[in-house]
């Protein structure tokens, strides 16, 4: 194997486990928003897990803008109002609790801002 193969082998290696990472941290990011909504919404229980089960599985292929008009219309659904721009900090704030996670190897959640 040559230097260049080498390098070529390290640099694929190295965009696996990046893309492996950003898959992991949001999909924790989605775990943390959906929890922060089922809290919201005053849901328990099954109920709960099933919405959780749901939201995240809906997050691994949809985009953020269209998953976050989707959480908006299921909070709306119950009830609660929550503007697009506080479900967009909402989920910053949980994107950056899933990275932190991630770094430390910890589940850091404490609740919500609200």
């Amino acid at each position: 194997m040559t230097t260049f193969d080498e390098r070529k082998q390290a640099f694929e290696h190295r965009f696996v486990h990046e893309e492996e990472q950003r898959f992991r941290v949001r999909t924790r990011r989605n775990l943390l928003l959906a929890t922060w909504a089922c809290e919201r919404m005053r849901l328990h229980g099954d109920a709960a897990q099933r919405f959780v089960e749901d939201f995240t599985d809906r997050g691994v292929l949809t985009a953020d803008e269209r998953l976050l008009a989707e959480l908006h219309a299921d909070l709306v659904s119950a009830g609660v109002e929550e503007t697009l721009p506080a479900l967009r900090r909402e989920m910053e704030r949980c994107a950056a609790l899933a990275r932190a996670e991630q770094r430390v190897g910890l589940a850091l959640d404490q609740g919500s801002s609200a």
